[in-house]
């Protein structure tokens, strides 16, 4: 597996930890809006993570006898297993998440640059396989800051889009409203605007690539609007499908993993179409609302095949590039 250094969407003078943290930057405007809505648990929640990330590296480093490296790729695990959290989600729950990504996913593969797998998504399914009555359980976005900043919450459940396309119902909320994150779902992916213009910030910087997350797109899209899951028009399924759960989310911050998403352009955009046609069989077929994470770690394990497949056809398109 490629490490961090060697991913070809850096340029030369930029360091790894510079990425880092512009992938930061960009995941910490997706608090803004979560903590305008429900007040100061979004940040607590984003904290825990992060603190408990960092906790769980300083562990494994003390327990193999080694020096004490802290990097911006845990700040960036924390904070994509707490947007990806219902606001309402007991605190236990993104801390198992957080120890889960970090022990079991990060540590044994040798940390920052190593991990074959995408460490958050792997928590967050860990949780979702475990809890998935927590984890698609939400309060109303009019709640307002009732949320306690500590503590359980009491609260009614209400179903999300994404849980009401999974029923084969129309969401009640017009598209267009669903720009600006007022309504139910995972805290950091409902501010479709706000996500589009980090992916851009993200892909205009060269820090992110384009290839995977627009195929991903396209090929969500596409199976969208031949296959839609209510009865709506083509262009209404595809607004429903890539504005509910956490793919657009995944699309910019999960598929654009320079570690764990292929090195080679062509496979980039294989890998891209595969993960998003995952998406769309995993709504359908799958047992849960939301399957962006799952279909990312299904692509993660094929990551390297596509760059061999890709490198061995170097003639009609897979050549290496550096940027």
């Amino acid at each position: 597996m490629p490490s961090l250094q060697e991913t070809p969407c850096l340029r030369k003078e930029r360091s790894v930890s510079s990425m880092m943290w512009n992938v930061a930057l960009s995941l910490c405007t997706l608090l803004v809006l979560p903590a305008v809505y429900y007040g100061w648990r979004p940040l607590v929640t984003s904290f825990g993570t992060v603190a408990l990330c960092c906790i769980a590296e300083v562990a494994v480093c003390l327990v193999r006898r080694c020096s004490i490296q802290m990097d911006p790729s845990l700040l960036v695990t924390g904070l994509i297993i707490a947007l990806l959290m219902p606001v309402n989600a007991p605190f236990w729950m993104p801390a198992l998440a957080a120890l889960f990504a970090v022990l079991v996913v990060r540590a044994p593969f040798g940390g920052t640059g190593c991990t074959p797998f995408n460490p958050a998504a792997a928590g967050v399914a860990f949780v979702t396989i475990c809890w998935p009555e927590r984890m698609f359980s939400y309060i109303s976005s009019s709640a307002g800051w009732v949320l306690p900043a500590f503590g359980e919450c009491t609260y009614t459940a209400v179903r999300s889009p994404a849980g009401v396309l999974k029923e084969g119902l129309k969401p009640d909320i017009v598209p267009l409203e669903m720009l600006w994150g007022r309504f139910v779902g995972p805290m950091g992916t409902t501010a479709m605007l706000v996500i589009g213009a980090c992916g851009l910030f993200l892909i205009l910087r060269r820090i992110a690539n384009w290839e995977a997350p627009v195929f991903f797109l396209l090929v969500a899209a596409v199976g969208a609007a031949l296959f839609p899951r209510i009865a709506c028009s083509p262009l209404t399924s595809v607004k429903y499908e890539l504005m509910s759960g956490s793919l657009f989310f995944c699309s910019v911050f999960m598929v654009t993993d320079p570690v764990t998403a292929p090195r080679t352009p062509v496979a980039r955009c294989v890998y891209g179409a595969f993960c998003g046609a995952l998406v769309m069989l995993f709504r359908h077929f799958g047992a849960y609302e939301q399957g962006a994470c799952f279909a990312v770690l299904a692509a993660n394990a094929v990551a390297p095949l596509l760059d061999r497949a890709a490198t061995a056809a170097r003639g009609w398109g897979g050549k290496i590039v550096e940027s």
